[in-house]
């Protein structure tokens, strides 16, 4: 029964009718109904419930005990309500306790996160999360590099980031900052996405206080420090995601250097993949020969380029 129902896993209105025949498929639907969960700051018009807005979803989950259910979590601030930022007055006591009990979370996304506010008590906020979270997406957050780095840190079991930070510079760094040493090293083995990001020293911070990096996939749009990814990530890239309209991508569509660059890439990702660069949905006929002659013997993962479209904030799949 519980393998017949996990296949309606993206048909919600079946996964309520099975709730509703009787006790044993309820149990068996419940944990697919309560997998994700969204909390916003939306203003209720245009068909947003008001009981959205945080901690509203986080609250009523946690009266019916629901949250030991969730795997995905985003709190996506949007509103005019409050300033449109994650700071620790948002965790009261009261909704600590409502976040505490997030005890099988898997992936987290979050909005404008502010860590210094946090400090130095961060890690009673969402230390409770390391066992399990595998997933982090940050949207513009707040804090130096060493700050991003400890909070990334938190979670022994990372494999996948994802960033979205267009600011050119970050919050300088404090006499406190350098004594934050990361409490853990994690895998982080898995997929990295990154969109407009414009924070190199945090690359190269990652690089430096957690050995490298080790990514398999890469999916990258208008980061100015690409070059810098794909070295680190040399021995373990197998998929790598770029796009046609790529500004900062540029030097990878010259028209007499593209063989030798798409050369290099491969050899730099140990021909793992192949690089297929293309201006827009037609490649031409030499791009797809260049493609041909580059591809390794065996069957690579998929290698895309097409025109970017924007993702949702925290680019959840």
């Amino acid at each position: 029964m519980e393998i017949i129902i996990s296949h309606l896993v993206f048909d919600k209105s079946s996964l309520l009718a099975c709730s509703m025949t009787c006790h044993s498929w309820y149990i068996a639907a419940v944990s697919h109904l309560h997998h994700s969960l969204t909390t916003d700051d939306k203003p209720p018009y245009f068909g947003s419930a008001k009981g959205n807005s945080w901690p509203g979803p986080l609250q009523k989950s946690y009266e019916l005990g629901l949250l030991p259910l969730v795997k995905r979590f985003r709190i996506r601030l949007q509103g005019s309500d409050y300033p449109a930022a994650f700071a620790s007055d948002r965790l009261d006591k009261r909704t600590l306790r409502y976040f505490s009990a997030l005890t099988n979370l898997q992936e987290l996304g979050i909005d404008n996160l502010q860590i210094p506010s946090f400090m130095p008590n961060i890690q009673q906020c969402f230390g409770h999360l390391a066992p399990t979270l595998r997933l982090l997406a940050l949207g513009e957050p707040r804090g130096s590099c060493r700050q991003i780095l400890y909070f990334i840190s938190l979670f022994p079991n990372l494999q996948d980031l994802k960033l979205h930070y267009p600011y050119p510079k970050g919050v300088q760094e404090s006499a406190a900052d350098a004594a934050l040493v990361p409490l853990s090293i994690p895998p982080l083995r898995g997929r990295l996405i990154l969109t407009h990001f414009t924070r190199e020293d945090l690359v190269k911070d990652i690089i430096t206080f957690f050995g490298g990096l080790r990514f398999r996939y890469m999916d990258l749009f208008r980061v100015k420090c690409t070059r810098l990814l794909l070295d680190a990530c040399a021995e373990t890239l197998e998929t790598l995601k770029v796009y046609a309209t790529d500004p900062y991508g540029e030097k990878f569509h010259g028209r007499k250097r593209t063989q030798t660059q798409l050369s290099d890439l491969q050899m730099e990702t140990a021909s793992r993949s192949i690089i297929s660069i293309c201006r827009g949905s037609n490649t031409s006929e030499h791009s797809r020969s260049q493609r041909n002659r580059l591809s390794p013997p065996s069957p690579p993962r998929l290698i895309s380029s097409k025109p970017y479209s924007p993702p949702s904030r925290l680019l959840y799949p």
